[in-house]
């Protein structure tokens, strides 16, 4: 085939073979590009992975702590039962000692 100048066209095998190689060269790319995501996915599913196991650990020793206070309230009530029921003994021995010395 001519064209209007007298330059040859390119034979349609060239032209396909052409195609093919730019086809060639985009799989390759989008090849790269997947292996590349597969492997930040890999990387950001094991940083999850991370975090789930620190979130774990995390709820597990605010959990203990909970338990902790609460042990440590029950333990001030009954410290303030008791220092309020010597400050009666003390105020009951002090008006006794007043009494006392009025005779």
């Amino acid at each position: 085939m001519k064209s209007k100048k007298g330059e040859r066209l390119p034979s349609s095998s060239s032209l396909l073979s052409t195609a093919i190689k730019d086809l060639e060269v985009q799989i390759g790319a989008l090849k790269r590009d997947k292996t590349q995501m597969q492997g930040d996915l890999k990387k950001t599913s094991s940083a999850i992975d991370v975090d789930r196991e620190l979130e774990k650990s995390l709820q597990e020793k605010i959990a203990r702590l909970i338990e902790k206070e609460a042990k440590l309230n029950e333990k001030k009530k009954k410290l303030t039962t008791q220092i309020d029921q010597v400050s009666d003994k003390l105020n009951k021995v002090a008006k006794i000692k007043s009494e006392m010395s009025d005779i």
